[in-house]
């Protein structure tokens, strides 16, 4: 909840997956309660699941959608601890910022309980095999804790 609240302090909005469930459901309350919007793009097929308490809602046919709205509504992107929905979008975000070369869109990665370890060092190994340039993992930023996160977000929104 405590990133959720750093959002929403900030008068900024929360766009994501929509769904009334987990730590995203938790997220996006923290931010309407400090103040700030949510919008959820949910699947058409997940709509018996979507936050009604969202200010916004955007119905999409499909995962792929979803991604690429949530892609161009987005100007920073905050993976927290997740499943392998989240690993997905984090991968998708992370190829699609890095191929269009955006460098003015953020990612924040909150590595609590150390989480994303082996992804990160995954992307270590490629740098380290000649598969990928270093320069290209310095848009993203990891953070342990939800305060270190915040702080990051804090950052990010006030260079603007």
């Amino acid at each position: 909840k405590v990133v959720g609240e750093c959002i929403g302090a900030h008068g900024a909005t929360l766009i994501y997956g929509g769904v009334d469930r987990g730590l995203m459901s938790i997220v996006s309350q923290g931010v309407r309660d400090a103040g700030g919007r949510t919008v959820g793009i949910v699947p058409r097929l997940r709509q018996e699941v979507r936050n009604v308490l969202d200010d916004e809602m955007i119905a999409v046919d499909d995962l792929n959608e979803r991604k690429a709205l949530m892609l161009s509504m987005s100007d920073m992107f905050i993976v927290l601890p997740g499943g392998y929905g989240t690993l997905d979008e984090f991968i998708s975000t992370y190829t699609s910022l890095t191929f269009a070369q955006d460098d003015t869109k953020q990612i924040i990665v909150l590595n609590q309980n150390h989480i994303y370890d082996a992804t990160m060092e995954q992307f270590q190994k490629m740098i380290d095999e000649g598969m990928m340039e270093i320069e290209l993992l310095q848009r993203v930023k990891v953070a342990t804790t939800a305060q270190e996160c915040c702080s990051l977000i804090t950052r990010f929104i006030s260079k603007d």
